[in-house]
């Protein structure tokens, strides 16, 4: 089976890992549930395996896929102002969006943890946006949350 994005409610990207093309993918077919499709190393997606191998099937992304995919990234950014606006501009500066974000609640500490959720186009994309934020002057360390 190929993923282009348009596959509408059928298809389900895994909220536990939020696979992206160009990872590597594999496809649950659930019992009514429609096909939900994790990154090979997912930890819940081989939990699942385990107990159910035969419901597992094969599935790869389309040359060119139609829409942009979320995926989590975490970033270590120290703590001042104007933090969060460079943050974005960096992610706009990369042409991709945020979808979502979260931090950590402690004004006093110097460094903060932000959870980002993204949209970018595959994995390339993602890269060139954690090399964009690593640049950014308040950024610690940036990485993907895989689950």
């Amino acid at each position: 089976m190929v993923i282009d994005g348009s596959e509408g409610a059928a298809i389900q990207l895994a909220s536990c890992c939020r696979p992206i093309p160009g990872d590597e993918v594999r496809g649950y077919l659930g019992r009514g549930e429609g096909l939900l499709v994790h990154t090979a190393e997912c930890s819940v997606g081989k939990r699942v395996a385990e107990r159910d191998p035969e419901r597992w099937m094969a599935v790869e992304w389309a040359e060119q896929p139609q829409r942009s995919f979320e995926t989590a990234v975490k970033l270590l950014v120290r703590n001042g102002k104007g933090v969060l606006a460079q943050i974005a501009s960096a992610v706009s500066a990369s042409e991709a969006d945020i979808s979502h974000i979260e931090m950590d609640n402690d004004p006093q500490a110097d460094a903060t943890e932000l959870r980002l959720l993204l949209a970018v186009r595959d994995r390339q994309h993602l890269a060139d946006v954690l090399r964009t934020l690593r640049r950014s002057p308040p950024v610690l360390r940036a990485s993907r949350v895989k689950g």
